[in-house]
């Protein structure tokens, strides 16, 4: 099961009011769950995982159990998503609105095979971070871990869009489905990260660096989490979204460092099914008035 179909995900968006609220479905013979938006006594679903593997049927169902609930709109504008084939949605009738992307790093090979792969560059600087003494670990409290995406965001110009209620909650429903590693230094937390897992792949969700971290500190988060992965036996480290395409210094940035580590660019696509046209209008043009009217 695709962890971001899965209850405890949306769950948690709704516990931290980002969905209005879970929505439980049975498709392709699994349940999965959605996140339910209203406005203006009208409802569309948000999906936020994936699953290519059930094919047009999978979709196919999903849109009819939409039209039965009466949904306006299925949609999906999540960079974990990984809804890679673009001729599957054309086919269904589906309108992309956004191309993005990830970079996968194939695990299943040996380890000399994947540090090969990795850019002569971040080599250097992984070795250098052993070499000042910098160590991983697997659990980091959730204050350092604030502070440090407060600085990663704030090193862009940006302020942090994850509140500390949601990121305390997703640190504190962390098991078996979920990887925390942190870089260390005496100090304390350099760098930090939280990956979901299922079956196939280990999602970088959210990572953060402190804004003087020792150089090397990055890229050792992503080298030993690859290798924490590799031993769990997880086939895939999926880099999360990356945009190839952009004018964005910060995410152009963040695409050639992710492109170091020697994946496989995988495009993507963000995307929305009207399923009642006539509901769309209504909701479309009500929100439209409300805005409007003085």
């Amino acid at each position: 099961m695709n962890y971001f179909l899965g209850e405890a995900w949306i769950t948690l968006l709704a516990r931290t009011g980002s969905i209005a609220r879970p929505r439980r479905l049975h498709v392709g013979g699994d349940a999965i769950w959605v996140g339910e938006y209203q406005n203006v006594r009208q409802r569309k679903w948000q999906l936020y995982g994936s699953d290519e593997s059930g094919g047009s049927a999978w979709l196919q169902e999903l849109f009819a159990q939409g039209r039965d609930a009466g949904v306006f709109q299925i949609e999906c504008a999540f960079n974990m998503a990984r809804w890679s084939d673009q001729e599957l949605l054309h086919t269904l009738g589906v309108t992309i609105t956004e191309e993005f992307g990830t970079y996968e790093i194939d695990l299943r090979g040996d380890e000399a095979a994947l540090w090969s792969g990795v850019h002569s560059s971040h080599r250097t600087k992984i070795n250098r971070g052993k070499r000042e003494g910098l160590q991983v670990c697997f659990s980091f409290d959730c204050d350092p871990f604030i502070s440090l995406m407060d600085q990663t965001y704030a090193r862009g110009g940006d302020d942090n869009p994850f509140s500390r209620d949601y990121l305390q909650l997703l640190l504190a429903t962390s098991g078996s489905d979920m990887l925390l590693v942190g870089i260390t230094s005496p100090r304390g937390l350099e760098a930090g990260s939280i990956i979901p897992l299922d079956a196939e792949r280990g999602y970088f969700l959210h990572g953060a660096t402190r804004l003087d971290a020792p150089p090397g500190a990055s890229a050792l988060l992503h080298w030993q989490t690859m290798l924490a992965l590799k031993e769990r036996g997880i086939p895939l480290y999926d880099l999360g979204g990356a945009r190839r395409e952009t004018q964005n210094p910060r995410l152009k940035g963040i695409f050639q460092f992710k492109e170091r580590f020697g994946g496989r660019f995988q495009p993507c696509w963000y995307w929305r099914k009207v399923i009642h046209p006539g509901r769309k209008w209504l909701h479309d043009g009500t929100v439209w008035i409300t805005k409007h009217l003085p």
